[in-house]
């Protein structure tokens, strides 16, 4: 049986201090508006054997963060994380991520998000896969055939450490990953 079939319920935070110094997400916006702060500075790091892996070639990015790393990482941007309305938050992820591996080159869009406890496993989609897809969807090309295989690669942020960047580690994705994330993709297709 498949883990991610099992139906888990996150296990919401027992607590989360609220700072009043820390500002709240913009509520009724679009998510890219909701937290008004620029990128941090951000490095990625990954084993010295991965140097030369063809991050071009990637299509979809799996970042797993638990719930008190994500408070960190927002503390650290100025802004309360809000375990109600993670989504502007995962954009924001995505963003960092982007900046650290494809130097903004590559824009992220999440695909789909599974809780297990308090670690949230959120898949991207990048936008070299997106336009493949629209561009084979408007030649009215159905299904997956003709677009790049899933190459997927999973990314996790270290703790946060005032006055340094950001960094966050990555990796070619585990087989359960990419076969996920090749379920998601043959579903929305």
């Amino acid at each position: 049986m498949d883990p991610f079939d099992i139906p888990i319920e996150p296990i919401r935070p027992p607590h989360i201090e609220v700072d009043p110094s820390l500002r709240t997400i913009t509520r009724g916006v679009h998510k890219r508006a909701a937290i008004d702060a620029p990128v941090p500075e951000v490095r990625a790091t990954t084993q010295e054997h991965l140097n030369n892996f063809e991050r071009k070639a990637v299509t979809h990015v799996v970042i797993q963060v638990t719930i008190s790393r994500q408070t960190q990482i927002f503390k650290c941007i100025g802004y309360q994380y809000d375990w109600n309305v993670p989504s502007p938050f995962w954009d924001f992820l995505g963003r960092i991520v982007s900046k650290a591996i494809f130097d903004d080159q590559v824009d992220l869009r999440e695909l789909n998000f599974v809780a297990i406890g308090r670690r949230e496993f959120v898949a991207y989609t990048t936008s070299t896969w997106r336009d493949a897809a629209n561009a084979q969807k408007a030649a009215g090309v159905a299904g997956l055939e003709g677009l790049p295989p899933p190459n997927v690669i999973e990314v996790n942020f270290k703790k946060p450490q005032p006055g340094q960047p950001m960094e966050v580690t990555w990796a070619p994705a585990r087989a359960l990953f990419t076969a996920k994330i090749r379920q998601y993709v043959s579903e929305a297709a």
